[in-house]
Protein backbone atom coordinates (compact mmCIF):
# COMPACT_ATOMS: atom_id res chain seq x y z
CA UNK A 1 0.00 0.00 0.00
CA UNK A 2 2.92 2.35 0.65
CA UNK A 3 3.99 2.06 -3.01
CA UNK A 4 0.51 3.18 -4.05
CA UNK A 5 0.81 6.22 -1.80
CA UNK A 6 4.24 7.33 -3.07
CA UNK A 7 2.77 9.39 -5.98
CA UNK A 8 0.29 10.92 -3.54
CA UNK A 9 3.14 11.88 -1.19
CA UNK A 10 4.99 13.49 -4.10
CA UNK A 11 1.89 15.47 -5.10
CA UNK A 12 1.28 16.62 -1.51
CA UNK A 13 4.89 17.65 -1.01
CA UNK A 14 4.94 19.42 -4.38
CA UNK A 15 1.77 21.38 -3.67
CA UNK A 16 3.08 22.41 -0.24
CA UNK A 17 6.46 23.50 -1.59
CA UNK A 18 5.08 25.28 -4.65
CA UNK A 19 2.36 27.10 -2.70
CA UNK A 20 4.68 28.29 0.08
CA UNK A 21 7.42 29.27 -2.40
CA UNK A 22 4.88 31.21 -4.44
CA UNK A 23 3.57 32.94 -1.30
CA UNK A 24 7.11 33.94 -0.32
CA UNK A 25 7.82 35.31 -3.80
CA UNK A 26 4.48 37.15 -3.96
CA UNK A 27 4.95 38.78 -0.56
CA UNK A 28 8.53 39.77 -1.42
CA UNK A 29 7.46 41.18 -4.81
CA UNK A 30 4.58 43.00 -3.13
CA UNK A 31 6.94 44.68 -0.64
CA UNK A 32 9.39 45.65 -3.40
CA UNK A 33 6.63 47.02 -5.61
CA UNK A 34 5.00 48.91 -2.73
CA UNK A 35 8.16 50.59 -1.46
CA UNK A 36 10.12 50.71 -4.71
CA UNK A 37 7.43 51.72 -7.17
CA UNK A 38 4.55 52.91 -4.95
CA UNK A 39 2.35 50.28 -6.58
CA UNK A 40 0.67 47.26 -5.05
CA UNK A 41 -1.12 44.71 -7.24
CA UNK A 42 -4.55 44.23 -5.69
CA UNK A 43 -4.61 40.52 -6.43
CA UNK A 44 -1.29 39.53 -4.81
CA UNK A 45 -2.45 39.60 -1.18
CA UNK A 46 -5.58 37.63 -1.99
CA UNK A 47 -3.68 35.02 -3.99
CA UNK A 48 -1.17 34.70 -1.15
CA UNK A 49 -4.00 34.13 1.31
CA UNK A 50 -5.58 31.46 -0.89
CA UNK A 51 -2.24 29.67 -1.33
CA UNK A 52 -1.66 29.70 2.44
CA UNK A 53 -5.08 28.08 2.92
CA UNK A 54 -4.14 25.38 0.40
CA UNK A 55 -0.79 24.77 2.07
CA UNK A 56 -2.47 24.49 5.49
CA UNK A 57 -4.90 21.80 4.39
CA UNK A 58 -2.22 19.92 2.45
CA UNK A 59 0.04 20.34 5.50
CA UNK A 60 -2.62 18.71 7.69
CA UNK A 61 -2.52 15.71 5.37
CA UNK A 62 1.28 15.58 5.46
CA UNK A 63 1.16 15.74 9.26
CA UNK A 64 -1.23 12.78 9.38
CA UNK A 65 0.99 10.83 6.98
CA UNK A 66 4.08 11.44 9.12
CA UNK A 67 2.25 11.10 12.46
CA UNK A 68 3.55 14.50 13.47
CA UNK A 69 0.45 16.20 14.82
CA UNK A 70 0.41 17.44 18.36
CA UNK A 71 -0.99 14.88 20.74
CA UNK A 72 -1.05 14.09 24.43
CA UNK A 73 0.58 10.70 24.69
CA UNK A 74 1.82 10.71 28.28
CA UNK A 75 -0.60 7.96 29.32
CA UNK A 76 -0.48 6.02 26.06
CA UNK A 77 3.30 5.57 26.33
CA UNK A 78 2.85 3.41 29.43
CA UNK A 79 0.26 1.04 27.96
CA UNK A 80 1.15 -2.58 27.23
CA UNK A 81 1.71 -3.36 23.55
CA UNK A 82 -1.78 -4.72 22.77
CA UNK A 83 -3.51 -1.78 24.42
CA UNK A 84 -1.10 0.60 22.73
CA UNK A 85 -1.97 -0.93 19.37
CA UNK A 86 -5.70 -0.68 20.14
CA UNK A 87 -5.30 2.95 21.26
CA UNK A 88 -3.44 3.90 18.09
CA UNK A 89 -6.05 2.22 15.88
CA UNK A 90 -8.85 3.89 17.86
CA UNK A 91 -7.21 7.32 17.59
CA UNK A 92 -6.87 6.89 13.82
CA UNK A 93 -10.52 5.79 13.58
CA UNK A 94 -11.58 8.88 15.53
CA UNK A 95 -9.49 10.92 13.09
CA UNK A 96 -11.35 9.34 10.16
CA UNK A 97 -14.73 10.15 11.72
CA UNK A 98 -13.86 13.75 12.63
CA UNK A 99 -12.28 14.45 9.25
CA UNK A 100 -15.25 12.79 7.53
CA UNK A 101 -17.61 15.20 9.31
CA UNK A 102 -15.41 18.13 8.32
CA UNK A 103 -15.39 16.98 4.68
CA UNK A 104 -19.18 16.70 4.69
CA UNK A 105 -19.64 20.20 6.13
CA UNK A 106 -17.02 21.70 3.82
CA UNK A 107 -18.78 20.23 0.78
CA UNK A 108 -22.06 21.75 1.98
CA UNK A 109 -20.29 25.08 2.41
CA UNK A 110 -18.87 24.87 -1.12
CA UNK A 111 -22.31 24.00 -2.53
CA UNK A 112 -23.76 27.12 -0.91
CA UNK A 113 -20.89 29.21 -2.28
CA UNK A 114 -21.56 27.90 -5.78
CA UNK A 115 -25.30 28.49 -5.35
CA UNK A 116 -24.79 32.14 -4.38
CA UNK A 117 -22.12 32.71 -7.03
CA UNK A 118 -19.74 34.34 -4.57
CA UNK A 119 -16.61 35.85 -6.17
CA UNK A 120 -13.36 36.86 -4.53
CA UNK A 121 -13.06 40.64 -4.08
CA UNK A 122 -9.78 41.27 -5.89
CA UNK A 123 -9.26 38.48 -8.42
CA UNK A 124 -12.97 37.96 -9.13
CA UNK A 125 -12.65 34.17 -9.21
CA UNK A 126 -15.40 31.93 -7.86
CA UNK A 127 -14.81 31.44 -4.13
CA UNK A 128 -15.39 27.71 -4.37
CA UNK A 129 -11.96 27.41 -6.02
CA UNK A 130 -9.98 28.36 -2.90
CA UNK A 131 -12.53 26.60 -0.68
CA UNK A 132 -11.92 23.29 -2.48
CA UNK A 133 -8.71 23.11 -0.43
CA UNK A 134 -10.78 21.93 2.55
CA UNK A 135 -12.27 18.73 1.14
CA UNK A 136 -9.14 17.98 -0.93
CA UNK A 137 -6.70 18.27 1.98
CA UNK A 138 -9.06 16.56 4.40
CA UNK A 139 -9.71 13.70 1.96
CA UNK A 140 -5.96 13.16 1.70
CA UNK A 141 -5.88 13.09 5.51
CA UNK A 142 -8.50 10.33 5.58
CA UNK A 143 -6.43 8.30 3.13
CA UNK A 144 -3.45 8.60 5.46
CA UNK A 145 -5.50 7.78 8.57
CA UNK A 146 -6.76 4.62 6.85
CA UNK A 147 -3.23 3.76 5.73
CA UNK A 148 -2.04 4.21 9.32
CA UNK A 149 -4.73 1.79 10.53
CA UNK A 150 -3.85 -0.77 7.85
CA UNK A 151 -0.13 -0.49 8.63
CA UNK A 152 -0.79 -0.92 12.36
CA UNK A 153 -2.87 -4.03 11.72
CA UNK A 154 -0.35 -5.51 9.25
CA UNK A 155 2.65 -4.82 11.47
CA UNK A 156 1.60 -4.34 15.13
CA UNK A 157 5.18 -3.46 16.12
CA UNK A 158 4.66 -0.11 14.41
CA UNK A 159 2.49 1.03 17.32
CA UNK A 160 5.58 1.96 19.33
CA UNK A 161 7.18 3.59 16.30
CA UNK A 162 4.10 5.79 15.84
CA UNK A 163 4.61 7.31 19.29
CA UNK A 164 8.13 8.37 18.48
CA UNK A 165 7.52 9.22 14.82
CA UNK A 166 7.93 12.95 15.25
CA UNK A 167 11.24 12.42 17.02
CA UNK A 168 12.70 9.78 14.71
CA UNK A 169 10.66 9.77 11.49
CA UNK A 170 13.68 9.68 9.17
CA UNK A 171 15.31 6.80 11.08
CA UNK A 172 12.09 4.79 10.96
CA UNK A 173 11.72 5.31 7.21
CA UNK A 174 15.33 4.24 6.57
CA UNK A 175 14.82 1.12 8.69
CA UNK A 176 11.63 0.25 6.77
CA UNK A 177 13.41 0.68 3.43
CA UNK A 178 16.24 -1.55 4.67
CA UNK A 179 13.74 -4.24 5.70
CA UNK A 180 12.05 -4.06 2.31
CA UNK A 181 15.26 -4.12 0.28
CA UNK A 182 16.94 -6.65 2.56
CA UNK A 183 20.19 -4.68 2.35
CA UNK A 184 22.27 -2.64 4.68
CA UNK A 185 22.42 1.05 3.71
CA UNK A 186 24.90 2.20 6.34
Amino acid sequence: MNKLLKPLEWIENSIAVISMTTVSLLVFANVVSRYGFSYTPIWSEELSRFLVVWSIFIGVSIGVRKNQHIGVDALIRFLPHKLLLAAEVLLNLIGVVVIGILIYTSIDFIKETIEYGQLSPAMRIPMYIPYIAMPVGLSLSIIHFINNIVQLLIDPTKAEAVLFASEHVEEIMVEEEMKISGGDKK
